[in-house]
């Protein structure tokens, strides 16, 4: 049963990003976050968008580098395609959205957390968005809905995880529950509004961004 925009962002009051601690100067100044395919244009990587990622990549946004996470747990035998769709077609999909993990004031998912203890060591930093803040700072971006961790498919008792042109949803046509909300995705810029915190764990402590 689809559901309102609404009532999901009343359960999940919070948005919460994962980003090197390098990417945090540029994002200050800019106050956005971009796909990753928009960074890859802008330093003329076009060779990036339908290839899956096995490291993380620098790409360089004027005088800046911005780090591009990997996408390692990316595994094509894990995947079933759906619907036409191409391993490549699914990567540049990907590469062409911002991601959030939906949460709560005690941080976000368990998705959210162990996506964060996938990159502890390195030191990553939390972005922490009020929800209804970021759809009323953007009122032209689309959210769409996924029911997996998008990125890292597994295989459950043998069968692959499916991915098509229908993995990411808008609300009315995304047949879950409001838990089963894994990721909160945009195709396009985001820009962060002033409320914006960040933090080195998921659980806090919260800083003001901007500030």
């Amino acid at each position: 049963m689809a559901f309102l925009l609404d009532k999901l962002i009343r359960a999940r009051r919070f948005l919460f990003h994962l980003t090197a601690s390098e990417n945090l100067v540029h994002i200050r100044q800019t106050a956005l976050l971009k796909p990753a395919a928009a960074l890859m244009r802008r330093a003329k990587r076009i060779e990036l968008l339908r290839a899956r990622r096995s490291t993380h990549v620098p790409s360089q946004t004027g005088k800046r580098s911005i780090v591009l996470r990997d996408q390692s747990p990316l595994h094509r035998r894990n995947v079933e395609l759906l619907d036409g769709f191409g391993f490549e077609d699914f990567v540049e999909s990907l590469n062409n959205r911002v991601f959030f993990w939906p949460g709560k004031d005690g941080g976000p998912s368990d998705y959210g957390v162990r996506h964060f203890e996938r990159y502890e060591n390195e030191h990553p930093v939390i972005l922490r968005v009020g929800f209804r803040s970021l759809v009323a700072a953007n009122p032209s971006a689309k959210p769409l809905f996924c029911a997996y961790n998008s990125g890292s498919p597994r295989c459950y008792m043998g069968n692959k995880s499916p991915r098509g042109p229908n993995t990411f949803l808008e609300a009315q046509r995304f047949a879950g529950t409001l838990s089963e909300v894994v990721e909160v995705t945009f195709e396009r810029e985001i820009l962060l509004p002033s409320d914006t915190e960040y933090a080195q764990h998921p659980t806090g402590k919260w800083r003001t961004l901007f500030g």
